[in-house]
């Protein structure tokens, strides 16, 4: 599979795939035109050779090669670097890093860089070639930019879904059976909640600052659409913050359940040492070994005592069960 997809738009001649790296960067500069390049797993001397036919900023490159990890917008003289995370269910099932995004906006041309299939990039691509071109890449780079940014986040709303089923079982085996295992499970499910949050609450600023700041290479009409995807992830984090404030009680109550069963265990410990304690003593005082004692010599002696401890520990435990100790 090729590393890198192109697409160019041109109004009057509509959507073409797979062109040239050298008739694309012919076209780029010229009125009516759109270019996209996206790179999946791409070499770095790729990055670096579309960076000088484009003349991107040596930055710009280093930052379109080496992983950012975390989400940024830098500005340069001809173009807007943003960089995205991708928080995937399946990856943090796995206990993989969130997938990165890298886009160069440029003046009538957008590049992006991944390591990994995205679904927000193959689903532009699909909604490019099923008759939405003129659409989305036709309105310009930045037009474009926002889809996917907007599909990314949209693609989020699978994590609560995820997280919902997670509590749900979570707070079944908390009342189920208080054990280890659900205690490692809510522990788990926790630090997969905040890992989420340090992945998401810093993109939320990205894209607040693109839908509210004079960004060069955005056009003004386009912050209301910005605005709305900003909405969306903000209801993300909201959420994903209340699971997390669901997680820390769930843990809190599985702590008191075992608790509780640690003090009913207890209890019923006490209850049956406390009936066995007279049947103790009446037997330390038989068991002593003096030749006068009363009733040692008696033939009913040993059945005698046996009866009155057996009815002296069937009163207790009577009395005790009474009072509701036992239910």
């Amino acid at each position: 599979m090729r590393s890198v997809r192109t697409f160019l738009y041109e109004e009057g001649q509509g959507l073409l795939v797979d062109v040239p790296l050298t008739d694309l960067v012919a076209k780029i500069g010229e009125p009516n035109v759109t270019v996209w390049l996206d790179f999946l797993r791409p070499d770095p001397l790729e990055i670096q050779k579309i960076g000088k036919l484009l003349n991107l900023h040596p930055l710009a490159i280093e930052d379109l090669i080496t992983p950012q990890y975390r989400p940024k917008i830098d500005t340069y003289d001809n173009g807007l670097m943003i960089v995205l995370r991708d928080a995937d269910v399946d990856r943090i099932e796995k206990n993989l890093s969130a997938l990165e995004l890298d886009l160069f906006l440029g003046n009538n041309f957008l590049i992006t860089v991944h390591a990994e299939h995205m679904e927000c990039i193959e689903m532009t691509i699909s909604r490019l070639k099923n008759g939405a071109a003129a659409r989305i890449i036709g309105r310009g780079p930045d037009y474009l930019t926002h889809t996917i940014v907007d599909l990314l986040v949209d693609d989020n709303l699978q994590i609560l879904s995820w997280l919902d089923e997670e509590i749900s079982e979570l707070e079944e085996a908390i009342f189920t059976n208080p054990d280890k295992a659900a205690l490692r499970q809510a522990a788990k499910l926790r630090k997969n909640i905040i890992y989420l949050q340090r992945v998401l609450s810093p993109q939320l600023e990205i894209i607040r600052r693109l839908a509210s700041e004079e960004l060069p290479f955005i056009k003004r009409s386009l912050r209301v659409y910005f605005r709305d995807v900003s909405d969306n992830l903000a209801r993300i984090n909201d959420l994903i913050f209340t699971y997390r404030e669901l997680v820390s009680t769930d843990m809190a109550i599985h702590q008191a359940l075992v608790s509780n069963k640690l003090n009913e265990i207890m209890k019923t410990l006490t209850i049956i040492a406390t009936i066995f304690l007279p049947l103790t003593f009446i037997a330390s005082i038989y068991g002593m070994n003096f030749e006068f004692m009363p009733e040692l010599h008696h033939p009913w002696g040993y059945p005698i005592v046996l009866g009155i401890m057996a009815l002296l520990g069937g009163a207790m435990f009577w009395w005790f069960k009474r009072r509701g100790w036992f239910d």
